[in-house]
């Protein structure tokens, strides 16, 4: 399979968008209905606000695109290497400042035992039935599952038949939405599987063309999203997103599939610019820092000032600010170093061509 021949800055942008819609769920949405962030809900704002959580689909699309990309010229180990390099050190660092924070401040509703935070430094407490240091980590979880099955495929010797796998994996996914099976949805990532097979089937395409089999796996992939991204009693509760439009979801979830179209047909590509730059580099840390360790800033800069207005700046500062550090200070130290140390040489760009993941 070829590799691309430029970086696909187009993801970058839609991966900072797909942020910037998480934190807004969580800052003017979830987290203020559930008393995390008292006085910044406006029914106005929490009206589109509510959507966000959304950008968690089109991190999934995207995820499928880059990580099939990705491994096609690595082998098990280096994919391991630059999955682990790529996540782990900012999740230790952002984990350890959202539970360290909480000791710190004695904040009841945020504070783990020690046995807990260390176990989410593996980023596989579900396995052991450990809540997560944040909330948002779940999204991660499922993701891990992802570059799980990618490495038993190259270890297999089967990603040259990436397009079976991902029919395999659809009708897995159908048969759980027809009779849903909670192993199913926890180990095979049932649920999501018609997003992070989008995304692969968009890949194929880009690279080796349309086929009728391919538009098949997209519309069966397609209809599947919809289904599970429906509206039901875990998203309408006042602890969720509150009412949200079927309409409005699925009109969200078919812009996604219409927007990776265009890429997937060579319609749209972006050159690189400060904007493309800056979502890649601060996606991730955001989205690892910003709700639990967000909250606790806002409720102590509220409580003094009196402004939820001003305890909303000064908290997306403070995370973007922190998201930057983690950036400079670990991912570009750190992760570099731990990936030769994995991979067992110097080879540690031997993927640089591609994207990196959300």
């Amino acid at each position: 399979m070829t590799q691309p021949t430029h970086r696909f800055n187009e993801l970058d942008l839609l991966r900072g968008f797909a942020c910037v819609a998480v934190v807004a769920f969580h800052y003017l949405s979830r987290s203020p209905r559930v008393g995390w962030m008292p006085g910044a809900l406006s029914p106005s704002i929490d009206a589109v606000a509510r959507y966000g959580y959304l950008g968690v689909h089109l991190f999934f699309v995207i995820s499928g695109f880059v990580i099939l990309m990705s491994a096609q010229s690595a082998s098990p180990r280096q994919f391991v290497a630059s999955r682990v390099a790529r996540l782990y050190p900012a999740l230790w660092v952002a984990a350890s400042l959202t539970a360290g924070t909480a000791w710190l401040l004695g904040d009841q509703a945020f504070q783990v035992s020690l046995p807990v935070y260390l176990i989410n430094l593996s980023m596989v407490p579900h396995w052991f039935g450990t809540p997560a240091v944040d909330g948002a980590y779940w999204s991660l979880f499922v993701e891990l599952h992802f570059y799980l099955y990618v490495w038993i495929a190259l270890k297999l010797r089967l990603l040259h038949k990436t397009e079976w796998l991902l029919m395999a994996w659809l009708a897995i996914s159908l048969v759980n939405a027809i009779r849903p099976a909670w192993p199913v949805e926890l180990w095979l990532n049932a649920k999501w599987a018609p997003l992070f097979a989008a995304g692969g089937v968009y890949y194929l395409m880009r690279m080796q063309g349309i086929t009728p089999r391919r538009i098949g796996m997209l519309l069966v992939s397609y209809l599947l999203a919809l289904f599970y991204a429906r509206p039901t009693a875990t998203l309408t509760g006042p602890e969720a997103t509150g009412p949200v439009n079927a309409w409005v979801v699925w009109g969200v979830i078919t812009a996604v599939y219409l927007v990776f179209l265009l890429i997937a047909l060579d319609r749209w590509r972006m050159p690189a610019s400060r904007l493309t730059r800056l979502a890649g580099a601060l996606t991730y840390p955001v989205y690892v820092v910003h709700q639990v360790f967000g909250a606790m800033v806002y409720q102590r800069v509220q409580s003094a000032l009196k402004s939820a207005p001003v305890a909303l700046f000064v908290t997306v500062f403070m995370v973007a600010l922190i998201s930057w550090a983690i950036h400079r200070g670990v991912e570009k130290t750190t992760g570099p170093r731990l990936r030769r140390w994995l991979e067992g040489n110097a080879r540690a760009h031997i993927l640089a061509s591609s994207t990196t993941m959300d």
